[in-house]
């Protein structure tokens, strides 16, 4: 619950389940490169509000303890794709 509303989703009702759902199937059979794009899209979104930029790139780094080993390196990616200053 704690990590949900860290994402921004307040409360789970199953409206926001069926959000997330939606859209987690927008970026199903995505190529690497496509949601590379996406996350770096996202990325300048994020920073418009510093504040709530960390807060959800913290939120993002604690998914890690849930992760295997391969899932953990393909998050560091990610990681260091919104960290980057470009």
């Amino acid at each position: 619950m704690d990590l949900a509303s860290q994402l921004g989703f307040e409360s789970t009702n199953s409206s926001q389940t069926e959000k997330a759902a939606d859209i987690a199937g927008k970026y199903k059979g995505k190529s690497d490169q496509e949601l590379i794009d996406e996350i770096l899209k996202l990325k300048h979104s994020m920073k418009k509000d510093r504040t709530q930029y960390e807060k959800q790139l913290r939120a993002i780094k604690s998914l890690k303890a849930m992760m295997n080993d391969e899932q953990k390196a393909r998050l560091d990616k990610v990681i260091r794709l919104l960290e980057s200053d470009d």
